[in-house]
């Protein structure tokens, strides 16, 4: 039996010796938790921020999303108010100053609608980070529940212990 990961021996079963029999899944020692604890704890802070950017980029998104949509019906109307500007030049109803500053409205419409579909692709990228980092955020948590089930070392099988050296307090490596 090794120890899958690295600790100071904090409590061993009163059959943990040399001639005792063990069955499976027996609590044989255990490895002081507070690391692998403090570990998950951490990954478990991470998640919920993780989860946390996740709903923020969510909302960025369909805010950027709206701000398109109102950036387009915008760049919609100031081209059809710059038509009409043209169109009532031509009839002699209005000035070429009205025109331009209709031209203008229209052409900086247009580069709003330009920003806003910058700001979407931008939105949508940080959707699909926060999506990584809530992937990882899972690993490291499952990893870290892993690590902290590690510091219970059980017999895998039944069997009769020989050789046994391990004592409370010692620290023990990992494979040990």
């Amino acid at each position: 039996i090794r120890a899958a990961t690295t600790g100071t021996v904090i409590e061993l079963a009163e059959t943990f010796e040399e001639g005792a029999t063990v069955s499976a899944g027996q609590v044989l020692a255990r490895i002081d938790p507070a690391n692998a604890q403090s570990e998950l704890d951490r990954a478990s802070n991470d998640l919920r921020d993780a989860e946390i950017a996740v709903r923020d980029a969510d909302r960025a998104l369909e805010i950027a999303r709206d701000t398109l949509t109102a950036a387009e019906e915008q760049a919609a109307l100031r081209d059809r108010a710059f038509r009409r500007q043209v169109d009532l030049e031509g009839r002699g109803v209005a000035t070429a100053a009205t025109v331009e500053t209709a031209e203008l409205a229209a052409a900086s419409a247009r580069q709003a609608l330009l920003a806003s579909r910058l700001a979407l692709a931008n939105a949508e990228t940080r959707v699909d980070q926060a999506a990584t980092n809530l992937a990882r955020a899972r690993i490291a948590e499952e990893e870290a529940q892993r690590d902290l089930a590690e510091t219970t070392l059980r017999a895998p099988f039944g069997a009769t212990l020989s050789e046994v050296t391990l004592v409370e307090g010692r620290l023990v490596s990992a494979n040990e």
